[in-house]
């Protein structure tokens, strides 16, 4: 990710859409800066496509949405960034959700330690997230963060295709191998 200089704040959300709208590289905001997302790898295009159509096969209702790359999710602090997948309960806004319950980055070379460390710091601090699935393209593992009944958060590393991850609160679970399979 990579800072770009912009010669002022925005003064709105609305502002921030509108900017988003009208520009051909899509940016993360962080405490009011604009960070420029990169591009992806066909590989992780289609990986973040295969899970997004995946848990929308699984859930298999209209309780929930799911949505891809291009979706912004809003945390308490005011910061919005674009999960490359998401899952909430139905939303009435248009450009983001401040209600996920989970979230899922597909990692990469340039986005591995922001998504594993800063970006989760972020994300802890929404109060309907659940889960947060880091999906490694490249080889098998995946690392889940899950918040127990006390709200504390867990992590699990998941490598093997027989493991299973469980989501109670989506009332599904799946194995390694039905991520992985190509």
């Amino acid at each position: 990710m990579k800072l770009v200089e912009v010669d002022k704040k925005f003064a709105s959300d609305e502002e921030y859409f509108s900017f988003e709208e009208a520009s051909e590289l899509k940016h993360e905001l962080i405490n009011g800066n604009l960070y420029e997302m990169s591009g992806s790898s066909k590989y992780h295009n289609k990986l973040e496509r295969f899970i997004a159509n995946f848990l929308e096969g699984i859930l298999n209702n209209n309780e929930y949405e799911i949505f891809i790359e291009g979706f912004k999710v809003k945390t308490p602090s005011g910061n919005f960034f674009y999960p490359d997948v998401i899952v909430c309960a139905n939303t009435a806004e248009p450009y983001y959700t401040d209600e996920p319950i989970l979230l899922v980055e597909v990692l990469s070379e340039t986005t591995r330690k922001f998504d594993l460390t800063d970006k989760f710091i972020q994300y802890q601090q929404i109060p309907t997230l659940q889960y947060y699935l880091c999906v490694e393209p490249e080889q098998q593992v995946i690392f889940f963060y899950f918040k127990n009944e006390n709200g504390e958060w867990l992590a699990e590393t998941f490598t093997k295709d027989e493991s299973i991850i469980e989501l109670p609160t989506l009332n599904i679970s799946f194995s390694v191998k039905d991520v992985y399979q190509k």
